[in-house]
């Protein structure tokens, strides 16, 4: 599991995220929050998940890496509204994964 900079966040899950993520990475997963993840089969812009998907064992963690967090499904498609519009305004196209992938920074809220 990957967690990248920079890392969106829905307003409801600011507060306590740094507790969420450590107990997310050590697979104690939480009803009710969503996380971004950039695809893992290279189409698509972004894949919500239920946090609870990561307690099933199959489920491909080693590549997954995670690029927003949100408190309900509707925060997490606002989030990933923030990210797609971020993009264009930064880059002038919809590639979200090299605009995430090219600068850092801190949380950032919705």
């Amino acid at each position: 599991m990957i967690w990248n900079d920079p890392f969106y966040l829905g307003k409801n899950c600011y507060k306590n995220y740094k507790m969420l993520k450590r107990r997310i990475s050590g697979r104690m997963a939480h009803p009710g929050v969503f996380l971004l993840t950039l695809p893992n089969g290279g189409s698509g812009v972004l894949e919500i998940i239920p946090s609870m998907l990561l307690l099933q064992d199959y489920y491909p963690m080693e590549n997954l890496r995670i690029v927003g967090m949100a408190a309900t499904r509707k925060e997490a498609l606002s989030v990933v509204e923030q990210i797609v519009s971020e993009t264009v305004r930064s880059r002038g196209d919809a590639d979200v994964v090299s605009f995430l992938s090219g600068h850092a920074s801190e949380p950032r809220s919705r």
